[in-house]
């Protein structure tokens, strides 16, 4: 697995870096990168931003609206929040989603933190969802990206 570094915090920037790494990064190896945004909503494929945001808030408090490739649910992101991806060839990846996002679950387990994938698509730490992830397939590629909150403004996020 190769690593790669995106110290952007612009989400548009972030959702067409995702992008690029599932439809268009010249490796055959599985990618992984964490990345954040400065303060942004960022809406799922098929929302209706009217229904899902403030969108008077947002423009209010200098919030970012984005969409991104794939499905779920409207998430709040700021500096306290770290996202992760990974991208490979969906048959390597495939036989093992959502196994592979023990690594994320594994990988908070080592820094003593009680994660465990419960539910549809969520990550929960002691009773309390902390992420969410979703997944996309292009051709021959699997990209599964998510969320981990650990300091997120709560208050922003439910005016938001």
């Amino acid at each position: 697995m190769k690593f790669l570094r995106n110290p952007s915090t612009d989400p548009h920037y972030n959702m067409s870096f995702d992008e690029y790494c599932l439809e268009q990064f010249p490796s055959n190896d599985t990618v992984f990168y964490l990345w954040q945004n400065r303060p942004s909503v960022i809406i799922g494929l098929n929302q209706n931003v009217y229904s899902e945001v403030n969108i008077k808030y947002l423009e209010d408090n200098g919030i970012v609206l984005a969409r991104r490739g794939t499905g779920g649910g409207a998430v709040y992101h700021d500096l306290q929040n770290l996202n992760y991806t990974i991208v490979g060839k969906s048959g390597d990846l495939e036989n093992d989603y959502p196994g592979y996002l023990t690594y994320m679950t594994d990988a908070l387990r080592q820094l003593g933190v009680n994660a465990s994938l419960t539910g549809r698509n969520d990550i929960f730490v002691d009773g309390a969802k902390v992420s969410g992830y979703a997944k996309r397939v292009y051709k021959d590629r699997l990209m599964v990206h998510g969320t981990l909150m650990y300091d997120v403004d709560i208050d922003t996020l439910v005016h938001a």
